[in-house]
């Protein structure tokens, strides 16, 4: 009597208690089934092991547990797999067609799927590569169907995480028969700890001062609360401060769908540009919305220079140089001017020293002189003309990319076909499966980042269609200067002193080219 030696293979998708009770179903229907064969006395059906896969997707065969089993496999342990049905074997048609017409067969293990009456015993019905690829159809589906579930979701308002953020807990809302998850603020410790980082970093504090402020108090951070397995105890940090500064729910915005899979294949995830995000209404957030405001308004005014030190001073280090000893020139921050180094140092130079309050106030005269004498219309016309070009060549380059997908989609279900007629070797049909496969995720990776550069021009078009003249003022009519205008205006500044004429002289040369204003002089000193 023939002895099959049988591991039972189980799966389910998520991790959720009702899919568990699945799992159960799936293994007790199993275990009745080798009972039943066992007492009609043709065959002896041992079960050696089961193996469980939780929470892992149909689409790849990256499992611990299907690992496992192959191991047992290959050490000799079971010559027989049985599971309900393909579906729970896997939903990637590609890579279970090559494990029942190579990988089994190699190995000479019988697999039998109960629900389908697939038997590789006798030779694999021809029934079996189409369930396959429908098995894959269905989570390609499902993947389609819950992201636009989760899109309404988003779009009416209602929270998709699975865990509130840090100072606020889930409040279920029904109305007529629709769950609304909103965020309420919890009116605890955490909730009073994100007011007071909002109120520290509006009063000049940065990230790692009030990290250490809320550790020296022993304050538990967000990832310590959940029990994050990289948490270790109380320990705030900067990233953990930004994000809570950043996040726009604590001002009372729902804002969400910031990230997406590349692949319903792939786990990897993708940061979505702000002009994809969904904005789904305000409710009360923990600070107010001016609070929350301001902080970012703040945010911004503060990078570039860390949270050190002002915007003020030092804007011109490293653009200005002695125009004798051709060395660079140092801030004094008593006097509130430039001085050559090698004069501070006592060296054979004179201090050439030059007010940074008069170098601002050239560069705005400047600036806003080339403002008063642009074509403003024609500005506008050759702007929108070239980002129109570049939306084209862009939108050209996605056409070809998705043509270049659908082939490959087409050349790795042919050569599916082929080797199942045996036109191929298994070896080569790994190979060129790896091949394609790598292909398409290297075009869907191209594919995004076209995407957003076609959203970040579509958001340029619009808005200099409705503000053409604002958006052209808010460029060259400058009222702050900070080191970042700094540096994209200026190129260098070169200061010369005339100890006999009793004056200085100062070149700025800038980025950019005008015959008005590259390498005018200016005598600040007669």
């Amino acid at each position: 009597m023939k002895t099959w030696y049988v591991g039972i293979y189980a799966r389910v998708s998520t991790t959720k208690d009702e899919q568990k009770d699945s799992i159960q179903a799936q293994i007790q229907s199993l275990e009745e089934w080798i009972r039943t064969n066992n007492e009609k006395g043709i065959e002896q059906y041992k079960l050696v092991q089961i193996f469980q896969d939780y929470g892992i997707s149909g689409a790849t065969f990256n499992r611990d547990e299907f690992d496992e089993m192959k191991k047992c496999i290959e050490q000799g342990k079971i010559n027989m797999v049985l599971t309900r049905d393909l579906s729970r074997f896997g939903r990637n048609y590609v890579q279970a067609g090559y494990y029942l017409e190579d990988y089994f067969k190699i190995n000479n293990i019988r697999f039998v799927s109960v629900l389908d009456n697939v038997d590789t015993i006798h030779e694999i019905n021809d029934i079996v590569p189409f369930k396959n690829v429908l098995n894959e159809m269905y989570i390609k589906d499902c993947s389609r169907k819950s992201r636009d579930g989760l899109k309404q979701r988003m779009t009416r308002g209602s929270y998709i995480g699975s865990k509130a953020p840090y100072g606020y807990v889930k409040e279920i809302v029904e109305d007529k028969g629709q769950k609304t998850i909103r965020l309420v603020p919890a009116e605890d410790e955490t909730t009073e700890t994100v007011k007071e980082i909002f109120q520290m970093y509006l009063d000049g504090w940065g990230y790692s001062r009030i990290a250490s402020y809320l550790n020296d108090k022993k304050i538990p951070s967000p990832a310590a609360l959940i029990d994050f397995p990289l948490a270790k105890g109380y320990q705030w940090n900067v990233n953990g401060v930004k994000s809570i500064l950043t996040n726009p729910k604590y001002g009372g915005m729902m804002v969400q769908g910031q990230y997406k899979k590349i692949s319903y294949k792939l786990k990897k995830t993708i940061k979505l540009p702000p002009e994809n995000w969904i904005y789904s209404g305000e409710f009360q957030g923990i600070v107010s919305k001016d609070i929350y405001m301001k902080a970012q308004e703040l945010r911004v005014a503060r990078s570039g220079t860390g949270q050190k030190g002002s915007r003020s001073s030092q804007l011109f280090s490293g653009k200005i140089l002695c125009g004798d000893c051709g060395s660079g020139m140092g801030y004094q921050k008593k006097y509130q001017e430039y001085r050559c180094v090698n004069a501070q140092k006592g060296k054979q130079c004179t201090a050439h020293s030059i007010k940074e309050d008069f170098l601002l106030e050239q560069i705005r005269v400047d600036i806003q002189a080339c403002c008063k004498n642009l074509e403003i219309g024609r500005l506008w016309s050759l702007k929108n003309l070239a980002l129109n070009i570049k939306k084209e060549g862009i939108q050209k380059n996605l056409a070809e990319i998705e043509e270049q997908y659908k082939k490959a989609e087409g050349k790795l279900k042919k050569l599916y076909c082929d080797r199942l007629e045996g036109h191929i070797s298994k070896e080569l049909f790994l190979t060129f499966s790896n091949e394609i496969q790598d292909k398409q995720i290297s075009l869907l990776k191209k594919k995004d980042q076209l995407d957003k550069q076609c959203t970040e021009i579509n958001r340029c078009m619009k808005q200099w269609e409705e503000e053409p003249f604002r958006q052209i003022e808010r460029i060259f009519c400058i009222e702050n200067i900070s080191s970042e205008i700094v540096d994209r205006l200026i190129e260098v500044i070169i200061v010369h002193e005339y100890k006999n004429r009793g004056e200085k002289v100062v070149k700025l040369h800038y980025r950019f080219r005008d015959t008005d204003l590259n390498d005018n002089e200016y005598n600040p000193i007669l």
